[in-house]
This record gives structure tokens, C-alpha cells and sequence, in this order.
């Protein structure tokens, strides 16, 4: 019996803990989702300056090509 009451007593914390750490992973999730989107809005800006710097780099060689002799 006094078995039982004692895990009758516990019960509340042990929901609670397993709230808690929920709630924390929850939080975690959110933050690792925004800080993924974060991620890929760099990555999109950097494939577009990789581009651009490319394309200033061809340009600058053709342009070099026809001033070498």
C-alpha cells in the first residue's frame, strides 16, 4: 500500500518533468528550424555573389585575352 501512495505522489513530478523537457525540446526544435532557414537564405545569397563574381571574372579575362599581345 504504501508503495502505491508513493507512486500515486510521484506521478505529478514525473508529468511534469516530462513537460518540462518537451517544452525544452519543442524550444529547441524552433530554434534549429529558424536558424536553418537563416542558413539556407545565406546560402542562396552566396551562390548569387559566386555567380556574379564569376561572371566579373570572365569578363575581366576576355577583356585581358584582348589587351595581351
Amino acid at each position: 500500500m504504501a508503495h502505491r501512495e508513493q507512486t500515486i505522489d510521484t506521478a505529478p513530478d514525473v508529468s511534469f518533468a516530462l513537460e518540462a523537457k518537451n517544452h525544452r525540446l519543442q524550444t529547441l526544435v524552433g530554434e534549429l528550424l529558424a536558424t536553418n532557414q537563416e542558413l539556407r537564405f545565406k546560402v542562396v545569397e552566396l551562390e548569387k555573389q559566386t555567380k556574379n563574381l564569376e561572371r566579373g571574372l570572365a569578363e575581366t579575362s576576355a577583356a585581358a585575352g584582348a589587351l595581351w599581345p
